[in-house]
């Protein structure tokens, strides 16, 4: 795990640890479907980022990559099938990462909210391919920009 993580509260390493899975399921549900093509898109940039992740997040996802689709799996199965409920618990959790942020270094923060918003947008091209941002509709080209996160300064 990132050194600057394995500092923080274990309550807040979860937060981080499950940032990029409800980021995931986020977006995926932004148009009220979660398609199963976003869900194995998810999965796979996870483990892709495990090594490509030019920033040391990249052991982050490192970390959450051995039991991703396990942990995935629990979450939906915990989150409510309605899409705008289940939209609103999630920002509210993502909401938290604001504060968790502020406890770490300054270029660590600013990279996970990077990773953060590129891994969405990774995720909602899925359905249209490479043009797939073109598809979305209003309600989701917000979720995609997550505006719940903060950018962290450093």
């Amino acid at each position: 795990m990132l050194y600057h993580i394995s500092k923080l509260h274990h309550t807040d390493q979860e937060l981080i640890r499950k940032a990029p899975l409800l980021v995931s399921i986020l977006v995926a549900g932004a148009d009220g479907v979660i398609e199963h093509e976003e869900i194995e898109k998810a999965v796979s940039l996870i483990h892709t980022k495990s090594f490509s992740e030019a920033s040391d997040i990249r052991h982050l996802y490192k970390d959450i990559d051995h039991d991703v689709e396990e942990t995935l799996d629990k979450l939906l199965k915990g989150l409510p099938s309605d899409a705008k409920e289940r939209e609103k618990i999630i920002t509210a959790e993502l909401e938290q990462l604001n504060h968790v942020m502020t406890k770490l270094d300054g270029q660590v923060a600013l990279d996970f909210y990077n990773s953060l918003r590129n891994f969405a947008v990774h995720v909602a091209q899925t359905s249209g391919g490479v043009f797939g941002m073109l598809k979305l509709n209003f309600h989701e080209k917000e979720v995609v920009k997550l505006p719940m996160l903060a950018k962290p300064s450093h």
